[in-house]
C-alpha cells in the first residue's frame, strides 16, 4: 500500500518539478536589458548597431542580451562638431546608463608659434593648438624665448600670446652714442679753451718782458694755470675715448 501510495506522489512532484524549469527558463528568455544613453550635444544622432535610434539627448530602450555598438554623432557642419563612438554587453536582465559629454576647449596660438604647451609635465601638444577648458594652470616653452606660464582665464581673454625674446639685443656702437658726442664736444671744447689762455698767457709774458710790469706776470701765471687745467682734462677726455674705442 505504502509503495503505491509514495509512486503517484512522486510522480506528481517530477511534474511540478519540471513545470517550474519550464516556467523559468521561459521567464529568462523573456528578460530583457534596458539601455539608457543621454548627451548634452543638442543636434544629435544616435545610432545601434549602425541603426539611427533617434536624435534627441536622451534615448531609452529594451534590448537582449549581447555587444551592441553606439554610435553618438553631433548633426552639426561646424567645424569642430563632435562624435562619439562606444560599444556595450547588456545581460542579466540589468541597467545599462550611458553618459556622453562634449568637452569644452580654448584655442592658444603664440607669436611666433610651435611653442611647447605642458599641463603640470604632461606634454599636451604645440601651438596652435585646443586645450581643455578645465586646466588650472598652461605653461609654454620654446627655445629662445622666455618661459610662460597662463591661467585659463588669460588664455580665454587673450588666445594669441606674445613670447618674450631672450636674445640680446646688440650693444650700440659706441662711435654712435651719445656719449660720445658729448665727449667729443667736450674735448673740442678744452681745446679751444686750453689754447686760448695758451695764447693769452704767451701774449701777457711777452708784453711783461717789454715792461716789467708785475700784474701782466701774475696774469700769464693765472692763464697758464687755466690753460694746464684745461688741458689736463682735455687729456682725460680724449684718453678715455680711446679706452672705449680699444674695449668695444
Amino acid at each position: 500500500m505504502m509503495t503505491e501510495f509514495y509512486q503517484p506522489m512522486k510522480l506528481f512532484i517530477n511534474i511540478l518539478f519540471i513545470s517550474f524549469l519550464t516556467s523559468t527558463a521561459g521567464f529568462s528568455q523573456d528578460c530583457k536589458s534596458r539601455l539608457v544613453i543621454e548627451t548634452d550635444l543638442i543636434l544629435v544622432e544616435i545610432f545601434i548597431n549602425d541603426s539611427l535610434v533617434a536624435t534627441s539627448r536622451y534615448y531609452e530602450t529594451e534590448l537582449d542580451s549581447g555587444w551592441y555598438k553606439i554610435s553618438i554623432i553631433e548633426n552639426s557642419d561646424r567645424w569642430n562638431s563632435v562624435s562619439f563612438f562606444d560599444s556595450v554587453f547588456l545581460s542579466d536582465c540589468k541597467t545599462i546608463k550611458l553618459n556622453y559629454k562634449k568637452e569644452n576647449k580654448v584655442y592658444l596660438d603664440t607669436s611666433p608659434q610651435d611653442a611647447y604647451v605642458f599641463s603640470g609635465d604632461s606634454l599636451l601638444g604645440n601651438t596652435p593648438i585646443f586645450i581643455k577648458d578645465n586646466l588650472n594652470d598652461v605653461k609654454l616653452i620654446k627655445p629662445g624665448y622666455a618661459e610662460e606660464n597662463l591661467k585659463l582665464e588669460n588664455i580665454a581673454q587673450q588666445n594669441l600670446i606674445t613670447l618674450t625674446s631672450l636674445q640680446l639685443q646688440k650693444e650700440e656702437s659706441f662711435f654712435y652714442s651719445s656719449t660720445f658726442h658729448i665727449l667729443a664736444a667736450t674735448a673740442v671744447a678744452l681745446g679751444a679753451f686750453s689754447a686760448y689762455y695758451k695764447l693769452k698767457a704767451d701774449d701777457s709774458y711777452d708784453e711783461y718782458q717789454f715792461t716789467g710790469d708785475q700784474k701782466l706776470l701774475d696774469d700769464t701765471n693765472r692763464y697758464d694755470l687755466i690753460s694746464g687745467i684745461t688741458f689736463t682734462a682735455l687729456q682725460i677726455n680724449f684718453g678715455f675715448i680711446i679706452y672705449k674705442f680699444l674695449t668695444e
